[in-house]
């Protein structure tokens, strides 16, 4: 992750696993510390005090885990003691990211990114018992201004949804999330002439990498939700990379596939090789960099397409050839 504006800093990493994890710094190796809600509140309060020194800092919350929905419309978070007071199972073990952020609105001015990686779905008894719901991790008047710049919300499910993930492997959100920041999206920047990887460049291209995912992985499709606020288009990576598009054509009939191939041009960057492939009996999948492209189509008589734009993070093209 680079960005020059606000560089990285600080980090504090909880993780739940069968054996404790660990890293090294500097040559020494640490064990990092569970999720409980204790390591939670501490973790979350000093990452707090650091955001709060400067309203050019920039923020991140990333979770990934297990979460519910009450009666209302707190999104609730589990944590790694979650349940064990059986008597009282949310009164640890858990909190109300809703109302968190709701608080951190009224209370952090820097720009926040804040990605959840967790379900949506209902729990119906959880808002039927006295005094059930957790708390948050930070408390505000819901009459205090809101003074924040600008937050990003990224939620990875739609409300009374799941978000999956691959058995030992990573969760579909965080991977669509990963390809973006690896380079399938960006704005431009001429003032720094630099890709600028923001808000409204991952608004855009993060549903539909995780379409793509969705369908690649042969789970249900999961769709997610995006919440940007205040007044700045907040960048949280910047790179001199062009962005990429994961390009797809369909041609039909599928017997013409494994016989045929493509060839796509940059009619922008002349000295760019052609991209050749096909001859595949799957869809013709490649990658190419953003562009303005002309698509060549070995048949009879020849296809073009000419002046195609690919734009991250995704073009799909569909080819019929008249047999």
């Amino acid at each position: 992750m680079y960005n020059p504006k606000a560089p990285l800093k600080t980090m504090n990493i909880l993780i739940a696993a069968r054996e404790p994890a660990r890293f090294e710094h500097n040559g020494v190796s640490q064990e990092i510390e569970r999720p409980t809600h204790e390591n939670v509140t501490r973790a979350f309060d000093s990452w707090l005090a650091e955001v709060e020194k400067h309203p050019e800092n920039v923020g991140v919350i990333y979770f990934c885990g297990h979460g519910i929905m009450g009666s209302g419309p707190e999104h609730i978070l589990l944590l790694d003691d979650h349940g064990s007071d059986t008597k009282r199972p949310f009164n640890t073990g858990s909190f109300d990211i809703t109302s968190t952020l709701r608080a951190l609105s009224r209370t952090v001015e820097c720009p926040l990114f804040i990605f959840i990686d967790a379900c949506r779905t209902y729990e119906h008894t959880l808002g039927s018992k006295i005094g059930s719901l957790p708390h948050p991790l930070l408390g505000d008047g819901a009459s205090s201004a809101n003074i924040n710049l600008g937050t990003l919300v990224f939620e990875s499910a739609d409300e009374n949804t799941q978000a999956f993930g691959q058995v030992e492997g990573i969760s579909l959100f965080t991977k669509a999330l990963l390809q973006a920041l690896e380079g399938f999206c960006g704005t431009w920047h001429a003032e720094q002439e630099a890709w600028q990887i923001n808000s409204s460049a991952l608004v855009h291209s993060v549903p539909k990498l995780l379409e793509l995912i969705s369908k690649e992985s042969g789970y249900p499709m999961q769709s997610c939700s995006s919440h940007p606020s205040g007044k700045v288009d907040i960048s949280l990576h910047q790179t001199s990379q062009t962005p990429k598009v994961k390009v797809e054509i369909e041609l039909t009939p599928e017997s013409q596939r494994a016989i045929r191939g493509f060839e796509i041009c940059n009619l922008s960057e002349s000295d760019e090789p052609k991209i050749i492939g096909g001859l595949v009996s799957d869809i013709w999948r490649t990658e190419a960099p953003k562009g303005v492209y002309s698509i060549h189509i070995d048949s009879t008589p020849p296809i073009e397409r000419k002046k195609q734009y690919l734009d991250p993070p995704h073009y799909y093209l569909p080819v019929e050839i008249l047999l």
